[in-house]
């Protein structure tokens, strides 16, 4: 049978290839990684800013607080960890919509972030990271000796 659908598989091939390189514009543009390798899923985000400190929020639900990990390296700060799958005992799956697996996503940081003062936590499945920002340098005057 010749349908829409069929069509539709024989563009599959370019399509892909178009939708990976699509996410590679976006992770240049934006500075933030937007593909996984297959098998691999993302926490969805949202990045504020504030008079005094960038938050990050990342959705995070059914990942226990000793699966995540956060590391911190130049301008970058990367969330990683694992959702792990349990299957009921003695029960069937009938349909798996959620995504299992290991997830990792990196951040580009600016240049005035106070790094020693970095605050994570956990609440009902919401990582919330604090990334107060460094004091602003303030204008000073500054006096001249006259010497001999």
């Amino acid at each position: 049978m010749n349908s829409r659908f069929s069509r539709i598989r024989s563009f599959s091939p370019h399509l892909l290839r178009n939708l990976e390189e699509l996410g590679q514009m976006f992770e240049q543009a934006f500075g933030e990684r937007t593909s996984t390798p297959a098998g691999h899923w993302l926490p969805v985000s949202d990045v504020y800013e504030t008079a005094d400190a960038y938050l990050i929020s990342c959705d995070l639900p059914g990942v226990r607080q000793e699966e995540i990990h956060l590391h911190i390296e130049g301008n970058e700060l990367t969330l990683s960890g694992e959702r792990h799958y349990a299957e009921p005992e003695g029960g069937k799956a009938h349909k798996i919509e959620r995504t299992y697996g290991s997830f990792q996503r990196t951040f580009q940081l600016p240049l005035n972030i106070n790094r020693d003062d970095i605050k994570a936590s956990l609440r009902d499945g919401v990582l919330n990271l604090r990334l107060p920002k460094k004091e602003a340098v303030k204008p000073r005057s500054i006096n001249i000796e006259l010497e001999g």
